[in-house]
């Protein structure tokens, strides 16, 4: 919903009309959509168009005069090159993994609550999640303990009855979660399953997982490679900070960077030697919640920014209108050209 509505304010505010295909994964939210829209737009203001992905694919091909694709960046690549058959500018907003670097001045329960807070939200199934962690090699099993008392804190009844942690999207998502958890157990990782309440979630009709850290999983795992987009985090235990900086910066470039810490040189050092799409300092996602900060990614992460005033720029076109004077004083400038013009050219040449 509010990947919907947000960007709408802004194509409001630039006086556009809108059409609006919405995820084929979320069918009864889309519907509710499209009637409450309907309800209050005309067709011709607003449109919402449901479908599966063949509904998309057409969506995509049509002459726009913007398109913004909220999603996969491996979906953004078919929808960048049909929006090119058009010339159709684009804005994308993807996801990738979004690190946490959590620096040795941190106050590391704190930190935790926010980070797990981050991780939990939607079952982490937001584009900012924190999608795996740096934790100083030292204090590895101090966060671990942390985190667990960040879940139990937050869920002391448990999570599978509970209306406060949600389920997985679909069946497809919850196998592929589970994939990355089964595996690194496989390979020999440190799998850690926070479950406050020791709930069996073996059989359960709502897709639900529990938290589960991994503890420095190896790169060659899935849950290193994929984005995560569910409540598993990786934490990989770090001996010097620029060692982080230099794993950031070999992998794609994030949507979303958080460091925690009050040392100054530290969080200096990450945030100018890497580049994201945007960072929250001592918290995770909340930059997304700042109406005059720009929203948006970087390369595999995305393109473009809207929210606020930045949302109104993305999806205007910038016209230049030039009102001629009406004096003729401009007149040497055509021809016949004269003495006056080269006088002109010459004074200018000298600058």
């Amino acid at each position: 919903v509010n990947l919907t509505f947000t960007p709408l304010a802004g194509v409001f505010a630039a006086g556009n009309r809108c059409m609006i295909k919405p995820s084929e994964f979320t069918e009864a939210t889309s519907e509710v959509m499209k009637k409450a829209i309907a309800k209050y737009y005309d067709e011709e203001e607003v449109a919402v168009i449901t479908g599966g992905p063949e509904v998309g694919a057409e969506f995509t091909k049509l002459a726009f005069d913007h398109i913004l694709f909220t999603g996969a960046t491996s979906i953004a690549h078919h929808v960048m090159r049909a929006a090119a058959d058009n010339l159709v500018p684009l804005t994308l907003e993807l996801g990738g993994k979004s690190p946490v670097v959590l620096g040795r001045s941190a106050d590391l329960q704190k930190a935790a609550n926010r980070i797990m807070a981050g991780k939990t939200l939607n079952a982490g199934q937001i584009c900012l999640a924190p999608d795996y962690a740096f934790v100083p090699k030292e204090k590895t099993g101090e966060f671990v303990a942390a985190a667990t008392k960040a879940v139990e804190t937050m869920y002391p009844s448990g999570l599978k009855d509970n209306e406060d942690y949600t389920s997985i999207v679909n069946q497809r998502h919850f196998d592929r979660i589970m994939g990355y958890i089964e595996e690194a157990k496989s390979k020999g990782a440190e799998v850690i399953e926070i479950n406050p309440t020791g709930e069996n979630f073996s059989q359960q009709p709502h897709h639900k997982i529990p938290p589960h850290i991994i503890v420095d999983p190896s790169d060659d795992l899935k849950v290193m490679q994929d984005e995560i987009f569910g409540p598993v985090l990786p934490i990989k235990s770090y001996a010097d900070t620029k060692q982080a900086v230099d794993y950031i910066n070999g992998h794609a470039r994030p949507l979303g960077l958080y460091y925690f810490g009050e040392d100054s040189a530290e969080r200096d050092l990450v945030l100018n030697n890497t580049t994201s799409g945007g960072v929250t300092v001592n918290d995770v996602v909340f930059h997304v919640a700042q109406e005059d900060l720009p929203f948006g990614g970087v390369g595999p992460s995305g393109m473009g920014a809207y929210h606020g005033r930045e949302g109104f720029y993305e999806f205007s076109h910038k016209k230049a209108v030039y009102t001629q004077t009406g004096s003729e004083m401009l007149a040497m400038i055509r021809p016949p050209y004269g003495e006056a013009f080269r006088k002109q050219v010459a004074g200018r040449l000298k600058r």
